[in-house]
């Protein structure tokens, strides 16, 4: 007997090769958080960046990932905030990060979130900084690919 396999089989076998190829090429490579610390000496006296942390991982990021950080200060203030993270381009080989904290001010955030930042997110009064990152933005209930809480920055 001679089976003869039907054009439309070949199709659908390069199609699900190709499609398994190319899955395989969009995952990221893993994260770890290693560290986090509140920055107060970058400013030159523009006010732009006199609340900024630093974010330490593992290894420096090859690939764009998508973050979120909940800090409460020791008063209990709360700023939520997200964003992405991108390769550096300046500093490839550099695996840490420094993110401004007024870049968390959304439209979730307190009325006066950028005063409550000046105030009350200093270094030594920082209580709690919770670090999460995805992969790409969440969009339900996903679980981060990395996550640390960070006490008293």
């Amino acid at each position: 007997m001679h089976y003869q396999i039907a054009p439309r089989f070949y199709v659908f076998l390069l199609l699900a090769i190709s499609s398994l190829f190319a899955l395989q090429g969009c995952t990221k490579a893993p994260v770890k958080i290693v560290s986090a610390q509140m920055v107060d000496n970058l400013d030159r006296g523009s006010g732009n960046f006199d609340r900024v942390f630093q974010l330490c991982l593992d290894q420096p990021l090859s690939s764009t990932y998508y973050h979120r950080i909940v800090m409460i200060s020791k008063e209990n203030v709360k700023i939520e905030g997200d964003g992405l993270l991108k390769p550096m381009a300046s500093d490839p080989d550099n695996p840490c990060y420094l993110r401004n904290v007024y870049l968390y001010i959304n439209k979730d955030s307190p009325v006066d979130a950028r005063a409550l930042i000046k105030d009350y997110m200093v270094p030594g009064n920082v209580r709690q900084l919770l670090v999460q990152i995805y992969t790409e933005k969440p969009q339900g209930k996903e679980l981060p690919i990395a996550e640390k809480v960070f006490n008293n920055l």
